[in-house]
């Protein structure tokens, strides 16, 4: 694909994740920082970074915690969970949760530029919304408002662990908050906050069309 846009001199957009950091900074990820992916997702990832970046007219935003109306995420696991008595979530992994709607709204954003001006600064950036906070406490934040939005009456109780009590086949980094600084210097397009995103995917899943039509109850 980034040969055939380079061929007819087209941009090309690509998505990446913050999965491509190892976890071991001790400060949130920068661009230049060295990568070090500890999961074949993370590895494919950044090779797949790798071949956009041969090609001039490139924009490669690597993000994180990607959640939404739509496909499979942490926030629909979680209510479809809802009616147990209690759920059990890693609060040793720290990320920031983004919405996908999010990402779509700035790519959009950054294509009626380019078609406007013919020109973007092309490269490498991080692009993710805020605070950074631990899947647990991301899962209190869509119980509370998942119980507002009279999707779950009587929500699971949460209890935090640790990662190695919850083993996965693909390991994830303890830490893969990212900065985002030098997108917004770039575009002007500040981190959005995850919590108002999230409210709007529930208030989504609670509508007609949406992935619950009535109350979870536990």
């Amino acid at each position: 694909m980034a040969k055939e846009a380079q061929r007819h001199g087209i941009p090309l957009f690509h998505l990446s994740t913050d999965y491509v950091f190892d976890g071991a900074l001790a400060r949130p990820y920068v661009e230049s920082d060295q990568t070090n992916p500890i999961s074949v997702y993370g590895a494919s990832k950044r090779a797949g970074e790798l071949q956009v970046q041969q090609f001039e007219k490139h924009l490669i935003l690597r993000t994180s915690w990607v959640f939404g109306r739509h496909g499979s995420n942490f926030v629909k696991t979680m209510l479809r969970l809802a009616g147990e008595t209690e759920l059990r979530v890693v609060d040793d992994q720290v990320g920031c949760p983004t919405s996908a709607d999010r990402i779509a709204s700035v790519l959009l954003d950054l294509a009626l530029r380019y078609q406007a001006d013919g020109k973007l600064p092309w490269g490498l950036y991080h692009y993710s919304s805020q605070p950074a906070c631990s899947w647990f406490e991301f899962a209190q934040a869509i119980f509370e408002q998942a119980v507002r939005a009279g999707i779950v009456r009587h929500p699971p109780r949460l209890t935090p662990i640790a990662t190695e009590a919850y083993p996965t086949p693909a390991k994830r980094p303890a830490w893969s908050v990212l900065d985002c600084s030098r997108f917004t210097e770039a575009f002007g397009i500040p981190p959005a906050l995850w919590s108002v995103d999230l409210e709007a995917v529930i208030d989504a899943l609670k509508s007609p069309c949406g992935l619950f039509d009535e109350a979870v109850s536990a």
